[in-house]
């Protein structure tokens, strides 16, 4: 039994007797509980279930996670929790700096902090010198004239 039919009897069997079917090696509580957590109407009830992820067998599990879990007539839509990204807003510079000291991941991740304390502190310069478009010295409040100084 795949992982979406797992579920769908967590939520909607009334008995407990398809858990006895269920082989051993299909049955992963950590992913169960992942997918159980992302719906705010038992989130409640799943963590209360997440003391006994690694400390029951995978059967127990299922069974106790299927003893807590309010019954419905259908299993519920839930959406795909993602990881909110936040953009970065001197990234169209920032882009310019990497190519042009030909910077690899490992020294990118240790210097661009640094970089962009730097581009703070003198963005005229930096603007300058990459030759970046007029929209962002007026998007970041920098007197375009200084270009020609």
């Amino acid at each position: 039994m795949m992982i979406f039919g797992i579920l769908n009897k967590l939520y909607t069997s009334k008995e407990s007797k398809w858990i006895l079917d269920v082989p051993e090696k299909d049955i992963k509580p950590y992913i169960i509980q992942r997918f159980l957590v992302m719906n705010d109407r038992v989130k409640n009830e799943t963590r209360h279930l997440d003391k006994y992820i690694y400390h029951l067998k995978p059967k127990e599990y299922l069974s106790l996670a299927w003893s807590v879990i309010p019954k419905s007539e259908k299993s519920p839509y839930i959406n795909y929790i993602k990881k909110e990204v936040v953009k970065d807003n001197l990234e169209f510079i920032m882009v310019k700096v990497r190519k042009f000291f030909k910077m690899s991941d490992n020294d990118w991740d240790i210097n661009k902090d640094r970089i962009r304390i730097m581009i703070d502190n003198n963005k005229a310069e930096w603007f300058k010198f990459f030759g970046i478009r007029k929209y962002y010295w007026k998007k970041f409040g920098i007197d375009f004239n200084k270009i020609r100084g």
